[in-house]
């Protein structure tokens, strides 16, 4: 049964008529041909126009204007639609890879439909011939055959018609199918396509990536201190009324920022977003994440920070941030030493925290796969160490030039 779906498939006649609008493109450069022949065979006649020499002559006149005509949206539609064919359009229809792909397909259309066509043009009239003097024999008495055919094939007509249309049609839905897997070779998107389209999708989940580090980032560590804040204000808000106070503050404060940090990435992936938004933090912010971080942190900085590049400095920032979140969560006492000394080449980061013994299912938390990501953007390094009852993240980033983004 799967061998006689093609016969009465709608995709097959579908497929009949766009191989007919190929027969009707190829005839105006059949007519050009016959002319021409006409020129050096002056005794020729019209007839030269369905000469096999005359079409294989023409082919190349047929390319030739394939690659100018504008034509390529055209036969693309033709082909989703006649042919059921399923591909992307190019990104750049207008390039020379995308343009002799599609004349390769204008003139393979042209030649299949002036073949096919030609066959269904021939073949449908001599099948009706058949039948009609298949029956005459058959069913009358009458058995004169026009003498051009061999009485055998025309006497069994009522056999051999039907058989010659079976045959056009098998050709027909070979033909389709074979176009339609063709089609998006040379219609769809090119080899630099498909790598442009890549590189698009890298870029778009490295962003989504970058998104989702800052969120985890920012929110993350102000929910931390929020959460050790209040808790600290509701223990000691009898006691002492001043820290409660003091401690509601930077609650108020730090959720203000992380609001700020969070409209700055919930903007940026506005398509309507406004260019002027907040800058995001950089190592000059360090005191004040110091001061709202809920740490007790010693800070030192040596050397210049400006030194490092602007994208540098802020994924810095973003390092020592989560060091401070993850000392919030995990560290037996909520106190660090943060240390950035800015040398020649690079910058080195460390944050020490107290831990009595080794912090077990650390090593393989986002955030520390977050600063291991920041370093290894910018060509650095970060890891983690446990020695003498302290837990210490280390990180080194490369300088950047200046100024870049």
């Amino acid at each position: 049964m799967r061998l006689l779906a093609p016969f009465w498939s709608r995709a097959t006649y579908r497929g009949w008529v766009w191989i007919i609008l190929g027969g009707a493109l190829m005839m105006p450069f059949m007519m050009v041909g016959a002319i021409g022949r006409n020129f050096l065979v002056p005794d020729g006649g019209f007839e030269d126009i369905i000469e096999p020499v005359v079409f294989a002559s023409v082919l190349p006149l047929v390319a030739a204007a394939s690659l100018l005509l504008p034509d390529r949206e055209v036969e693309r539609t033709a082909a989703r639609r006649l042919l059921g064919a399923e591909f992307a359009s190019p990104a750049d229809d207008d390039s020379w890879n995308s343009r002799w792909r599609t004349g390769c397909w204008f003139t393979l259309h042209a030649a299949v439909g002036g073949v096919v066509s030609g066959l269904t043009l021939a073949i449908v009239p001599f099948a009706a011939y058949l039948l009609f003097y298949g029956a005459r024999i058959a069913f009358t008495s009458d058995d004169t055959v026009p003498g051009y055919f061999y009485r055998a094939f025309t006497a069994w007509g009522l056999l051999t018609g039907p058989l010659l249309l079976v045959a056009l049609i098998a050709v027909v839905a070979a033909t389709t199918a074979g176009m339609k897997a063709l089609a998006p070779l040379l219609l769809g998107q090119g080899a630099s396509d498909r790598l442009a389209a890549s590189r698009a999708e890298a870029a778009r989940l490295a962003a989504r990536n970058r998104i989702a580090r800052e969120l985890h980032d920012s929110v993350g560590h102000a929910l931390s201190v929020v959460v050790v804040q209040s808790e600290a204000a509701s223990r000691l808000i009898a006691t002492d009324p001043a820290f409660a106070s003091q401690a509601m503050a930077a609650v108020g404060e730090t959720a203000r920022g992380a609001l700020a940090e969070l409209d700055a990435v919930i903007g940026a992936l506005r398509e309507d977003r406004d260019d002027a938004r907040t800058p995001q933090r950089d190592l000059a912010d360090l005191a004040s994440l110091a001061e709202e971080s809920g740490v007790a942190v010693d800070l030192r900085v040596a050397g210049d920070p400006e030194a490092l590049g602007r994208l540098a400095s802020r994924e810095t920032y973003r390092i020592v941030q989560e060091a401070l979140t993850n000392v919030l969560r995990h560290a037996d006492e909520p106190r660090a030493t943060v240390t950035v000394d800015v040398g020649p080449a690079e910058a080195a980061v460390t944050v020490t925290s107290p831990a009595a013994r080794r912090p077990r299912g650390r090593a393989g938390g986002r955030g520390l796969i977050g600063m291991a990501e920041r370093a290894a953007v910018l060509g650095g390094t970060a890891g983690t160490d446990w020695d003498a009852g302290e837990w210490t993240v280390r990180a080194a980033v490369p300088l950047e030039t200046k100024g870049r983004e």
